[in-house]
């Protein structure tokens, strides 16, 4: 299925981190390390901030190799810091998940989310959709994505690539021609070095090089699926679905409110909307649910939220909307600003018994 999604990609992910945990080093290089333990200097360099960067400093670079192109710099080397890391990432892509119809966690640090039905299908809905998010994880989190959005995965991920850092690219359906044509072919994803060197012994350098070869002449150079992927991918026309990694252990949907609002029938009438999406989805995947969450996001951006347990799982959704629309005014209430985001997240889920899931077909 085409149509809008969206790459988001956390920047320098570990370094940026350690320059949240730590403000005082922002302003010098960073370099997070896995060490080997063999000598001080064994092991290589994970990543590392754009002030690192700029003295040739790359990710998978021998420490031994880094220390010597930052003599006389007043560097910072760190060890990697996993658990902290993994805390951070689940923060970032459980906020992304609200904007989502689907989220794809791919590593730590990357997401892909299908934009299909929160965009209502629109490139321009979703590019502010993204815009709030980027916001969001800044204001709430403190760290910076860059994020893309195209019509499929790989030329989203393309733009979140270009974007960097702290940036966002919407490639609107119609320009991705124009978009990958006078790009290096190794700017292609997982085209790595050596397929970019045996391209090049075929004259091929750019995108539009590609795109001049016949799919038969890369098969038989690379075999039928690498050659199949290379020949679509150079004209954009590689799909794949975004998919859940794993059984969801919850859902959610979100939306952003016409205008600041504490008054209950304005939000609920945006509300109804979101639920009956997020009931479609439940519903899809085949799964019941006991715990229905009521999430907000204030104009200060502080997250707020209520929440309740069933007595029993249920997949009806007059439950999710009775349940809702009660934690609603329990959470409005007490609230003292205004709401900017509303949305609510099912948990506790089970496969419903003798329900077919649509991912089973």
């Amino acid at each position: 299925m085409s149509g809008p999604v969206a790459c988001l990609d956390i920047d320098y992910f570990y370094a940026q981190a350690e320059e949240l945990r730590n403000p005082a080093i922002r302003d010098r290089p960073v370099l997070v390390c896995v060490y080997s333990g063999r000598t001080p200097d064994s092991g290589v360099v994970a990543t590392s901030n754009y002030l690192a960067r700029k003295y040739g400093v790359k990710s998978g670079m021998p420490i031994r190799r880094a220390k010597e192109l930052l003599r006389g710099v007043d560097a910072i080397f760190l060890p990697v810091d996993m658990r902290y890391y993994s805390g951070l990432s689940k923060k970032v892509f459980e906020i992304a998940g609200g904007y989502a119809d689907v989220l794809e966690v791919a590593s730590i640090d990357e997401a892909f989310l299908s934009l299909v039905e929160t965009s209502s299908g629109s490139y321009e809905n979703a590019a502010q959709l993204m815009a709030d998010l980027k916001r969001e994880v800044r204001e709430r989190i403190g760290l910076t994505c860059s994020i893309g959005v195209a019509k499929n995965k790989l030329i989203a991920k393309m733009a979140a690539d270009d974007s960097k850092p702290d940036g966002l690219l919407v490639i609107k359906p119609g320009t991705e021609e124009e978009y990958l044509r006078p790009k290096p072919v190794k700017d292609i994803p997982y085209i790595g070095e050596r397929m970019a060197k045996r391209l090049q012994e075929i004259g091929v350098r750019t995108v539009a090089d590609l795109t001049s070869i016949p799919p038969d002449r890369l098969v038989e150079i690379f075999g039928f699926r690498v050659g199949r992927f290379i020949y679509l991918a150079s004209r954009g026309e590689y799909f794949e679905q975004v998919t859940p990694r794993g059984e969801a252990k919850q859902l959610s949907r979100m939306t952003t409110l016409k205008r600041l609002s504490r008054d209950e029938a304005e939000i609920w009438e945006q509300l109804g909307r979101v639920i009956r999406e997020l009931h479609r989805r439940i519903v899809e995947l085949g799964y019941g649910f006991r715990g229905v969450s009521l999430i907000g996001i204030t104009e200060g951006m502080k997250p707020v939220s209520r929440s309740a347990v069933l007595p029993h799982h249920t997949q009806e959704l007059s439950d999710l909307e009775n349940t809702s629309h009660r934690l609603l005014k329990t959470l409005l209430a007490g609230l003292e600003e205004d709401l900017r985001r509303v949305g609510v997240r099912v948990y506790g889920l089970s496969v419903e018994r003798g329900q077919s899931r649509l991912t089973d077909f």
